[in-house]
């Protein structure tokens, strides 16, 4: 999958780890990217040059993880913070590829992950109070174990978007939120995603394309 002289993004997230200890092990001559701190202090100890910023030329091949993903390849990545920053990798990707356990892909996205939205801190509390309107969404600001916002790498706070029912609507929800004065980014990924490496936990894996996908 991944070929010599190729210029491969890794994102964050345990998996993508894994598959980073396979790129140190095999040797190849690769251009590597990551917008994951995690990942690039991983590839620092393989002996691996990782960049934090993308590349001016496309990406061959990014990988990622995910939350949630649906059966369409819509994916949710809530919990790392850094869905912004891995949202520019993958838009400069030839393809996208997520690795991921299977029990992860259902038909709707999972209700019990937040749409997560990355907020300029001053623009926190519009947005919270503009999404609790809605009957069916409950927001909250992210916050650490001692109580204080917590910050992504660019310094901004992040709100939890739950659904009171299901998903179904996300799309429409996420064109919304998107265009509110302060919503620098969220974490859901549509129309992004071009593959997924999906794996039983006999460790048999699938291997899903979008544009054969019913």
């Amino acid at each position: 999958m991944i070929k010599p002289h190729q210029v491969i993004s890794l994102g964050g997230g345990s998996n993508v780890a894994q598959l980073t200890q396979a790129i140190a092990a095999a040797k190849l001559p690769l251009q590597l990217f990551s917008p994951s701190n995690d990942t690039r202090q991983l590839g620092a100890k393989l002996k691996l040059q990782i960049a934090a910023q993308p590349p001016v030329s496309a990406i061959d091949l990014a990988f990622d993880g995910c939350d949630s993903l649906n059966q369409q390849l819509q994916a949710l990545k809530s919990r790392g913070g850094i869905h912004t920053l891995e949202k520019i990798f993958a838009a400069q990707a030839k393809r996208y590829c997520i690795l991921a356990p299977r029990s992860r892909m259902k038909a709707q996205l999972d209700p019990a992950l937040p749409l997560t939205l990355e907020v300029i801190p001053p623009a926190s509390n519009q947005v919270i109070n503009w999404i609790s309107q809605f009957n069916n969404y409950q927001p909250q600001l992210r916050k650490t174990a001692t109580g204080t916002p917590q910050l992504t790498i660019n310094g901004n706070q992040l709100v939890d978007c739950y659904a009171t029912n299901d998903w179904q609507h996300i799309t429409e929800f996420n064109q919304k939120i998107s265009q509110f004065n302060g919503v620098v980014g969220t974490s859901y990924f549509e129309n992004l995603v071009t593959e997924a490496l999906l794996f039983d936990p006999d460790e048999k894996v699938h291997y899903l394309r979008k544009d054969e996908l019913k």
